[in-house]
């Protein structure tokens, strides 16, 4: 008889893309000897798993990097009902985790969290622990930067090594063994484990799961002496679909995919970041000296430029639809235009790009070209095809602050809500701004006139309660990341009223 007892389920469990039959299963080992292995693996109604509703068995393979991910059925007496699933391999059992496929008829509420910007060295995931322990969520939408490709002594890291977060390997990340490690690294991180233990995932990709400012042929943080970056990005999306809970299609780039929550919710997750997206502008060569070719830059942004891709945007077309009373889009980056108010021109704000800063302070124009503000006609043709579904609620991440905005078209039409996610516990602007950090958000709201509310100080997620009639939007944050030590704040929490725009007096 062979025995087992070495083999070990060291990252836990994990599932996501549940659909109203199907979910999502995930595991992996940590393997004797490289053969395949056997693994079972078992959905029950109850944690004795005296009750299996579903069971099978699948292959942990090298080639996978010993992930397993099974594409399991739970049956129809138990749709949108919490059930439990394992893995065995021999007589080595994983951790139990708890998951549920989406409501086929409409729930009363739902509650669908979300969150992005997790970087380990800049903290520990204070707020992955805060949702793991929320029995109201149902539902966790990962935005993006799930893990940030830096070396060790890059990004954010000052603090890593007191905090025991050195992340491995030590140099930025290019290969397929580098991307593998890395996942390992984050996914050895206990509140992260057991969030997903607890919760169903369902996740797209940022820059970060490749490298910064990624465009569909290259990326900023992608330079000579690195090797193609096809076979980068190839490395990049081979990991994440190890290590990651959701469904693979057969062109792995195309990410987007919608899920239905009954008749209450369309909720449709984008790629505004690889598959259609062209190169950014690069604000600096519009400098002149310290002087800006305005009307040059102006000139250039007008021009159509793709940042969903046609291809993405016939699909979101045809994927709306008047039935569901919200249309949630889960996407990586800020929507609505966010200018740099007229404070960022004055001594208070002095700093080594001070010269970029006053001359694009006060001025509405862009100054991050990443965001939808650098692709101005895709996101007026986007707005045009989402403005014919019953309600918009437009979530992002990618900034690390949180942001609350009604949505507007060229031609004033009221077209939906975004919300903006804090980091989970990447550097905002309290990292930056430090004592005139509330100075800075009131600039931003004072001189954005669709934006309600901002809130650099604090790391979280936040949370939506869904009705028919109203969705409740709360921010929920940590007071510190820098210690395991800490408190759950207050939460920030606005009503958006179905199709209606929000009032500033509510906020």
């Amino acid at each position: 008889m062979y025995l087992f007892w070495h083999l070990s389920f060291d990252y836990s469990v994990a599932s996501g893309d549940p659909t109203n039959t199907d979910v999502i299963l995930w595991t992996k080992i940590t393997p004797l000897e490289k053969i395949n292995y056997e693994v079972k693996w078992e959905i029950s109604s109850d944690t004795t798993f005296n009750n299996i509703i579903s069971n099978g068995l699948t292959t942990a393979k090298y080639f996978h990097d010993y992930t397993v991910k099974v594409d399991a059925r739970v049956p129809k007496d138990f749709n949108g009902k919490k059930v439990f699933y394992r893995f065995t391999v021999g007589d080595v059992v994983s951790d139990t985790g708890i998951t549920s496929t989406l409501p086929i008829e409409n729930p009363s509420t739902f509650n669908i969290s979300f969150c992005s910007c997790s970087n380990y060295p800049a903290g520990y995931f204070n707020a992955y622990k805060e949702m793991a322990n929320n029995s109201e969520i149902d539902l966790v939408l990962h935005l993006g930067d799930y893990l940030y490709e830096y070396s060790s002594s890059g990004y954010a890291s000052s603090d890593a090594k007191e905090m025991g977060r050195v992340v491995d390997p030590r140099n930025e990340i290019i290969s397929l063994a580098d991307y593998r490690k890395r996942y390992a690294t984050y996914r050895k991180d206990v509140d992260l484990q057991v969030l997903h233990q607890n919760k169903p995932f369902i996740v797209v990709w940022d820059d970060h799961e490749i490298t910064n400012d990624t465009w569909k042929d290259g990326a900023q943080n992608h330079n000579f002496g690195e090797g193609t970056f096809k076979a980068r990005k190839y490395n990049a999306l081979k990991a994440y679909y190890e290590w990651m809970p959701i469904r693979e299609a057969g062109d792995k780039e195309k990410i987007w995919r919608s899920f239905s929550i009954g008749n209450l919710v369309n909720l449709m997750m984008l790629d505004t970041r690889l598959y259609g997206r062209e190169e950014q502008l690069n604000i600096s060569s519009y400098l002149n000296g310290e002087s800006l070719d305005k009307k040059g830059f102006k000139e250039d942004l007008a021009k159509p430029r793709d940042l969903l891709g046609n291809e993405q945007m016939n699909w979101i077309s045809k994927t709306i639809d008047k039935k569901y009373k919200w249309s949630i889009f889960g996407q990586q980056l800020l929507i609505g235009p966010k200018y740099l108010p007229s404070i960022f021109g004055t001594k208070e704000m002095d700093n080594s790009r001070s010269y970029l800063r006053k001359q694009l302070a006060g001025q509405e124009l862009p100054i991050n070209t990443d965001q939808w503000d650098g692709y101005p006609k895709e996101r007026d043709k986007f707005y045009n095809v989402i403005s014919e579904s019953q309600s918009n609620i437009i979530l992002a991440g990618d900034s690390h602050n949180s942001w609350f905005s009604n949505l507007y078209d060229k031609d004033e039409k009221f077209i939906g809500i975004e919300v903006g996610a804090p980091a989970i516990s990447s550097p905002s602007f309290i990292d930056t701004f430090k004592d005139i950090t509330k100075l800075v958000e009131d600039s931003f709201v004072a001189e954005n006139r669709d934006l309600l509310w901002v809130n650099g100080k604090y790391k979280g997620y936040v949370s939506m309660n869904i009705s028919e009639e109203f969705i409740d939007v709360s921010y929920k944050y940590v007071s510190t990341v820098k210690s395991r030590e800490y408190v759950s704040l207050d939460p920030y929490t606005f009503r958006v009223e179905h199709n209606k725009p929000c009032s500033a007096s509510n906020v």
